[in-house]
């Protein structure tokens, strides 16, 4: 689909002389870098220099890798012992609610005539206890 005549015309120029320019093969390509360098003198001060400053970027390059990687290892670690710590605060805090929660059963039975001696205060204090000196949480 070629454009309107119009649009490829300009003045003073014939259509056709436009056409058979647009027709014509664009001028050859100059040798881009990547060919030239397959020709560079390996023993050269500059291709030697540019070969020490690569391998000075790619040291560099790997040991700020490392450092990234240790760094997430590290935080790995950090996070799972967290999350025990977390996990063994939870039972904790579990046991303390249903301790209360016994504790509240009781007062209210026995508010209503219910017997407070059906709990045994004696086993779950105990293992509140057990799981830390204070199982209030810290803030």
């Amino acid at each position: 689909m070629t454009p309107p005549k119009s649009i490829l015309s300009t003045p003073g120029a014939s259509s056709d002389s436009i056409e058979t320019n647009l027709s014509e093969d664009p001028p050859q390509r100059k040798m881009t870098k990547s060919k030239k360098s397959s020709q560079v003198n390996k023993n050269s001060d500059d291709y030697r220099r540019r070969r020490e400053r690569n391998n000075l970027a790619v040291k560099k390059s790997r040991n700020k890798s490392k450092i990234q990687t240790q760094q997430t290892l590290d935080r790995v670690q950090k996070l799972k012992a967290e999350n025990e710590m977390l996990e063994v605060k939870i039972k904790i805090l579990s046991k303390e609610l249903s301790f209360l929660k016994d504790l509240f059963l009781a007062h209210a039975g026995n508010a209503h005539g219910g017997n407070l001696a059906a709990v045994n205060f004696k086993t779950l204090s105990d293992e509140t206890e057990a799981g830390t000196k204070s199982p209030t949480p810290e803030v």
